[in-house]
C-alpha cells in the first residue's frame, strides 16, 4: 500500500512538473528568443535515468536506465535508437537501420516537446536546448516511467 502511495505521489510530482514546464513554453518577455525546430539538427549521444513503475511482480517501481543516439532533421522529424536496462531486464528499441521515428517541436524559448510511439503507448518528452544546441536536458512522466537525462550533440 505505501509502495502504491509513493509510486501515485512521485507520478503526481513529475506530471506537475512537466505541465509547469509546457506552459512556460509561449513565454514571452525576456524568455523570448528566436529559437525553431531549425535549431536542432544532427546526432546527440544520450542517457537518463528514472524509474518504471509497476513492473515487479509487487507492483513497485524499478530503476531504469537509458542510453542511445538520437538524430534530428531540423525540421520536426527525429529518430533514435537505444537500449534500456530495467532492474536486470535489458531490451533495445529500433536499430540504426531501423529507428524509432518521432515528431519535435521547439518553441521560441528553447523549450519543446518530442513524441514517438514505442511499445504499446504513446511517449512525451519535455526538453530545453542549453549551451547554443550543444546539449538538450530533457523528462518525462510516462503512465509507466518517470525519468530525466542528457543528450549531448555529437
Amino acid at each position: 500500500m505505501k509502495a502504491k502511495i509513493l509510486q501515485n505521489s512521485l507520478l503526481s510530482i513529475a506530471i506537475i512538473l512537466a505541465a509547469l514546464l509546457i506552459q512556460t513554453a509561449y513565454a514571452s518577455g525576456p524568455f523570448a528568443t528566436s529559437y525553431s525546430n531549425a535549431n536542432l539538427t544532427g546526432v546527440y549521444g544520450y542517457s537518463a535515468l528514472g524509474w518504471l513503475f509497476g513492473s515487479s511482480s509487487n507492483g513497485s517501481k524499478d530503476p531504469l536506465d537509458v542510453c542511445g543516439v538520437m538524430w534530428f532533421d531540423g525540421n520536426g522529424t527525429f529518430k533514435f535508437h537505444d537500449s534500456f536496462d530495467a532492474n536486470g531486464f535489458v531490451a533495445q528499441r529500433g536499430i540504426a537501420d531501423n529507428p524509432v521515428v518521432g515528431t519535435y517541436t521547439v518553441n521560441p524559448d528553447g523549450t519543446g516537446t518530442m513524441q514517438f510511439f514505442a511499445g504499446t503507448e504513446n511517449h512525451i518528452r519535455v526538453f530545453v536546448i542549453v549551451d547554443d544546441g550543444k546539449e538538450l536536458q530533457f523528462g518525462n512522466a510516462d503512465s509507466n516511467a518517470v525519468n530525466s537525462g542528457v543528450a549531448k550533440k555529437q
